[in-house]
């Protein structure tokens, strides 16, 4: 085992931002492909056109549900390879960032926690300063 200090808290707050928005992006996906799926049905038995009605736009709330999904695993990987890679702890904190914060648009935000914790976790691994070793 190394003796090397690694950023703990924020890589942990970092995963589970990256766990909390991979699962509101597979709940997009989910509910943009049911809702797709049950509009479409409806709309065939009142003998309207597929594309018609409100459930027109499910597929862009699947298609952000995707989005949510690559952005929490994004979030995920470098949170790992904050962890494992502490000297460049700036980088991946600004990845953390970056797509914690697009997570809004893709993942709802990890239910808006997985945004509050994404954007405090990458700040931290920004911030994070290794021990000296004097």
């Amino acid at each position: 085992m190394s003796n090397e200090k690694k950023p703990t808290v924020p890589f942990v707050l970092s995963l589970i931002a990256g766990i909390l928005t991979l699962i509101g992006g597979l709940t997009m996906a989910y509910v943009g492909l049911w809702r797709f799926e049950f509009m479409g049905r409806m709309m065939r038995g009142y003998g309207y056109a597929f594309a018609a009605g409100p459930g027109y736009f499910s597929p862009f709330i699947s298609l952000a549900g995707m989005l949510g999904i690559i952005f929490g695993l994004i979030i995920i990987a470098s949170a790992i390879m904050l962890n494992r890679r502490p000297t460049q702890h700036t980088t991946w904190g600004i990845l953390i960032l970056i797509f914690a914060i697009l997570g809004i648009f893709g993942g709802m935000g990890g239910y808006l926690v997985g945004l509050v914790l994404g954007i405090v976790g990458g700040a931290l691994a920004i911030a994070w300063k290794p021990p000296s070793t004097t």
